[in-house]
């Protein structure tokens, strides 16, 4: 059975597991995120620092449940690309905010589904998850995807402190010290916005409401 046909009839999701393998946990981690509905899939990206002067990263137009570690690009940190396909095209981002923040290892980038959307709307539940990573989260005005812009905007966040920064009708951007902790941020913080909508919800319903649900 092909990879496609596997994703489409596999009941679960497929758990991200560290290989010690940065190009394997890659490709990992993008179906685990196109399997939780979190990228579609073309979108969406994530890099993991392999030294102090290159980066891997995800490429530009491949579908993103399917990579296999052959399609990770590696880029330097001054922005040449030194193996694998065409990176993505928010590699500037990614550059800016290993730059930013000398102790990030993985930098993960997701459109989400809440979060952008309710950002300025609703705020997020700070709940337990948010707590023990001690994420704080800053916002960033809707600026064109892959420009230099969007890359200084979500760079200067990052190197003010923001470990999670959401792009107002784009997605969220998240930074750990790993790869499996950027993608707890990221998941993080959409959670925390499905339960401010829930709560929300519930609060317009009152207690009336509330009885003809049960």
């Amino acid at each position: 059975m092909g990879v496609l046909n596997s994703l489409i009839f596999y009941s679960g999701v497929v758990p991200y597991v560290a290989s010690g393998d940065p190009f394997e946990e890659i490709c990992q981690a993008m179906k685990y995120l196109y399997l939780k509905g979190l990228i579609t899939a073309l979108g969406g990206n994530a890099s993991v620092k392999l030294d102090e002067t290159k980066i891997a990263i995800t490429p530009s137009g491949k579908t993103k449940f399917m990579l296999t570690p052959e399609d990770i690009s590696v880029v330097s940190l001054n922005g040449r690309h030194l193996a694998g396909p065409k990176p993505s095209v928010e590699t500037e981002m990614h550059i800016g905010i290993y730059l930013s923040c000398p102790n990030c290892g993985s930098v993960v980038h997701i459109h989400g589904l809440l979060s952008p959307v309710l950002a300025g709307l609703l705020s997020p539940v700070e709940d337990l998850e948010l707590k023990t990573f001690g994420v704080r989260i800053c916002y960033v005005d809707e600026l064109p995807p892959g420009s230099k812009e969007l890359a200084g905007a979500v760079s200067s966040a990052v190197a003010g402190g923001c470990k999670a920064v959401i792009l107002k009708n784009h997605g969220i951007v998240g930074i750990g010290k790993n790869l499996g902790e950027a993608l707890e941020v990221v998941e993080a913080v959409e959670n925390s916005f499905k339960k401010s909508l829930v709560l929300y919800i519930l609060n317009i319903l009152g207690e009336r409401g509330l009885h003809l649900l049960r």
